[in-house]
């Protein structure tokens, strides 16, 4: 079975980025991988909202990205919203990016086993693992891995 990784929206914004050369060319990696079935890509319809903001030449090269690696679209639901509260009220994710833990909850309550995001002040980091992990545990679901396109692009599915 493919791995099934969930597509926060910081990873598609990598591909505009101007910079640093490693984390662009692993970004292109992942999607690469993406592209040719090594994984299977999830994103919600946050990750599609989060991107309809951004500059219109960003958008298309997203879209584009997202059409060559066509990631399924997890709907947000009553029980990813109230485990995003957990998260919150936890302290596990401060309440000004609610939008993150928006996201983890989509991926766990849809037994999404890893997260992919360069976004490493809230999510990426052993900390916020550590406190996501324990809000998910007391609330009954597995842990989940938060990881970079770094930590994928190795993994052969």
């Amino acid at each position: 079975m493919r791995l099934r990784l969930y597509l926060d929206t910081s990873v598609l914004g990598a591909l505009s980025d101007p910079g640093p050369l490693e984390r662009i060319q692993a970004t292109r990696q992942f999607f690469d991988g993406l592209a040719q079935g090594l994984w299977e890509g999830f994103v919600s319809p946050l990750v599609l909202e989060e991107v309809s903001r951004a500059p219109d030449r960003v958008k298309e090269l997203i879209a584009r990205e997202l059409q060559r690696c066509s990631p399924s679209v997890l709907e947000e639901s009553e029980e990813s919203v109230t485990l995003a509260r957990a998260y919150v009220e936890a302290g596990a994710i401060p309440v000004q990016y609610e939008d993150d833990a928006r996201h983890i909850a989509v991926a766990t309550v849809n037994d999404i086993k890893v997260i992919v995001s360069w976004n490493f002040r809230h999510m990426v980091n052993i900390d916020r693992k550590r406190w996501i992990n324990s809000v998910n545990v007391r609330e009954g679901y597995p842990l989940i891995d938060l990881v970079s396109p770094w930590e994928v692009r190795y993994e052969q599915g």
